[in-house]
């Protein structure tokens, strides 16, 4: 009996120990391969329709706006058991129109938004209302131009920031204590405009388009569920207008295995054979091309489950690799992979090396960092004069506070998205 307790324990002891990376330190868990579907209860979905003046211009006419408002209410109307709208600014309004959702879109006018305090935008205020209300069970959406009310840029704006901040990683932390992760996808549309353009206490005639913001949060695997329920990846089915989009969550550094990534034995590469391991991940051999400068190898990824965009996961910015002798030559989507079934939606990655230089083992990571899209799409110099169509004033600091809220949530995680290491025997 004392032998049999002794192997109990032993069995556990190594099995927490391969649960956590070994040695204690973050290696990370293994990415879900594409065949497994991450199952869930269908969440209540709450709907925020900031209406504060600056927001009239997109419902004069029957703009894009409308048309992405109203196939986000009707589609997640039609898919989950309990939807609502409301209004939001100073504080939260459920009036009997937001109670008739087929027809809420079709009732939207400056008029009908004249509800509660429409004056200004406390942008934080309204992310601590909604957060405040997100349970592990909701999924909660904010549609807003999402523009920090400051007068003094210089003194204030930092301000805003970090209280966006502290707002997210209270919100973080609840869902920690819940032993959950926290999610958040950001959205940027575009939608034709007809009012006024507000810098600070300056209104700003403008008719022509003007950028808008979808926010999603809530628990992460509810917050997945939503994003493939509503195919929110895709701008002709999920929401129309979207140019762009930036998933965060709380979770820490996926491991890429064999189930996940393997290497090219043919194709993308100028190698003349490459012998894989029985893994078909490791490379036992590779016999090459004397008469190249440089080797090429492809390496094909099957991360559907993980939480990123698409436009992420193809901008070699986010990647980085090691050796430094190794880089990213190319990533493309539309790759066919006969011998990789169990990958979904697959895209690859063409690594070259500086030379034919013996390479041991390669190291690639997807870094988590704020995609550059945000930056473009983002100023703080006010002239007065109306902006770019693509710009917000402010977005990157507003996206900032956001992230930084995760950032600094991972205290002893690793903060990439995936690490992917795999070895090279030799070259002949």
């Amino acid at each position: 009996m004392a032998m049999l307790l002794l192997v109990v324990v032993v069995s556990l002891v190594v099995f927490f120990i391969n649960n956590n990376g070994g040695s204690g330190d973050d290696r990370g868990h293994i990415l879900p391969c594409d065949t497994v579907e991450v199952k869930t209860s269908r969440p209540v979905v709450r709907i925020y329709m900031e209406n504060s003046g600056s927001m009239n211009g997109y419902v004069t006419t029957n703009s894009q706006f409308k048309n992405a408002l109203g196939h986000l209410i009707t589609k997640a109307d039609g898919f989950y058991a309990d939807t609502q709208v409301n209004f939001i600014n100073q504080g939260i309004y459920h009036t009997p129109m937001c109670d008739d959702l087929d027809n809420f879109v079709l009732n939207l006018n400056p008029s009908s938004m004249q509800v509660g305090n429409t004056s200004s935008t406390d942008i934080n205020k309204i992310f601590k209302m909604i957060l405040d209300r997100t349970s592990r069970d909701t999924v909660s959406v904010l549609v807003s131009d999402c523009m920090y009310d400051v007068e003094n840029v210089d003194n204030q704006l930092a301000a805003a920031a970090n209280s966006t901040t502290g707002t997210f990683m209270k919100a973080i932390r609840r869902a920690h204590d819940a032993k959950e992760e926290f999610a958040v996808i950001i959205m940027q549309c575009t939608s034709q405009f007809s009012g006024n353009y507000y810098e600070g206490n300056t209104a700003i005639p403008c008719n022509g388009e003007r950028p808008y913001y979808v926010i999603v949060m809530g628990n992460l695997r509810q917050v997945m569920d939503f994003n493939n329920h509503m195919e929110l990846q895709n701008t002709s089915t999920g929401l129309p207008g979207m140019t762009h989009k930036y998933m965060l969550s709380s979770e820490s550094t996926w491991t890429l295995d064999n189930t996940t990534a393997r290497t090219f034995t043919r194709d993308f590469t100028n190698a003349r054979k490459i012998q894989p391991e029985e893994d078909r991940l490791n490379i036992r051999k590779i016999t090459t091309n004397h008469d190249q400068v440089n080797l090429k190898l492809g390496v094909a990824l099957g991360v559907s489950n993980l939480f990123a965009d698409r436009t992420y996961l193809i901008d070699k910015n986010n990647y980085k690799v090691e050796p430094s002798t190794v880089s990213i030559a190319d990533i493309g989507e539309q790759v066919s992979f006969p011998d990789y079934d169990v990958f979904e939606k697959p895209f690859s990655l063409q690594l070259v090396t500086e030379g034919q230089s013996f390479v041991p083992q390669v190291t690639i990571t997807l870094l988590n960092q704020i995609p550059g899209w945000v930056k473009t799409c983002s100023y703080t110099k006010r002239s007065g004069a109306l902006p770019p169509s693509h710009q917000s004033y402010a977005l990157y600091e507003m996206v900032e506070g956001i992230y930084g809220a995760f950032y600094n949530s991972m205290t002893g995680k690793s903060k990439d998205l995936f690490r992917l290491q795999f070895r090279i025997g030799g070259y002949e």
